[in-house]
């Protein structure tokens, strides 16, 4: 999953709660708010800051990989963790 926009990001959170089964308040209590704050997030009709997206993405078990530009562009693989990292772009 490539996030490259706040839409990608919505999806993402939405997607990998729903993928652990959870509810928004049982997600929104793993960082400590309310289940309209997430509601807000999946919707986007909030952005939070950068660090809470991370924690909230963490705490599902999203293994993130950062792409900072000018690195080489990493090899692909077929492993199945390779596969389900989320790569932020850079223009978030």
């Amino acid at each position: 999953m490539i996030i490259r926009n706040p839409a990608d990001l919505q999806n993402a959170v939405r997607t990998l709660r729903k993928q652990r089964g959870l509810t928004q308040t049982e997600a929104a209590q793993l960082i400590g708010h309310s289940r309209k704050w997430l509601s807000s997030l999946e919707t986007g009709a909030t952005q939070p800051p950068v660090d809470m997206v991370i924690n909230l993405l963490v705490l599902l078990g999203a293994p993130i990989h950062l792409d900072m530009p000018g690195e080489a562009a990493r090899p692909e693989r077929n492993d199945k963790t390779t596969s389900d990292l989320l790569d932020i772009d850079e223009g978030l």
